[in-house]
Parts: C-alpha cells; sequence; structure tokens
C-alpha cells in the first residue's frame, strides 16, 4: 500500500511537479528535523515540546495526503501533551518510519515524473 494517495495528491497542488518537488524536498529536511526535536524532547521529558513538534510534523505530512503517517504523529502529539511519555519512544519510532517512507516514496514519484 502506497504511504500516499497520488491522484488526491495530484490535485491538491494542480499537477505541478514542480512545486509538489519543491515541497518534497521540504519535508525531506524539516521533517527530519522535527523527528529529532521529538526525539530529544523524550530525552528531556519535555511533553510539551513533544506535542508541538508533533503537531507541526502532523501539520506538514497532511499535505501529501499519507493518513498512515498523519495518524502516527497524531498519536505522538497526544502523548506528548498528555505528559504521558512511556509509550512515545515505540510510537517514535513508528513515525520515523512512516515519515523515512513517504519522503522516499515522493522523492521516487517526483522523480518518475519529471
Amino acid at each position: 500500500m502506497p504511504a500516499f494517495d497520488r491522484a488526491e495528491l495530484l490535485e491538491r497542488v494542480g499537477n505541478d511537479m514542480g512545486f509538489l518537488a519543491e515541497t518534497v524536498e521540504m519535508l525531506a529536511a524539516d521533517g527530519r528535523t522535527l523527528v529529532a526535536e521529538i526525539r530529544f524532547a523524550v530525552e528531556k521529558g519535555d511533553g510539551a515540546a513533544v506535542g508541538r513538534a508533533a503537531h507541526a510534523l502532523k501539520g506538514m505530512i497532511s499535505n501529501f495526503c499519507a493518513p498512515a503517517a498523519q495518524d502516527a504523529a497524531l498519536a505522538v502529539e497526544k502523548m506528548g501533551k498528555s505528559g504521558d511519555l512511556l509509550a512515545v519512544p515505540r510510537a517514535l519510532g513508528e513515525l520515523s518510519g512512516h515519515v523515512e517512507t513517504l519522503i522516499v516514496e515522493l522523492q521516487q514519484f517526483v522523480g518518475s515524473e519529471a
């Protein structure tokens, strides 16, 4: 199953592959940075920072029609906001996997359409 809905994504960006390529590169840079921020916040025990970074990542992911990654970000966001960080490392591993898969699939998609 693909990490994102290709048809919906193309409709969302008006079939502008140049714009899509730019946003994918922003996700690759900023998405990975946010995952690292979440990891650091967990190490510090800062639930509020976990929630903020996961919320920002969820918003970024929402642009790519990727429900599994978005749901994983929402789960981490809720854990952070609740202050219960015990399950975050496992959930963050899942989220990180979704983000990496999404980035790779998006880069392949953009490359194949170039």
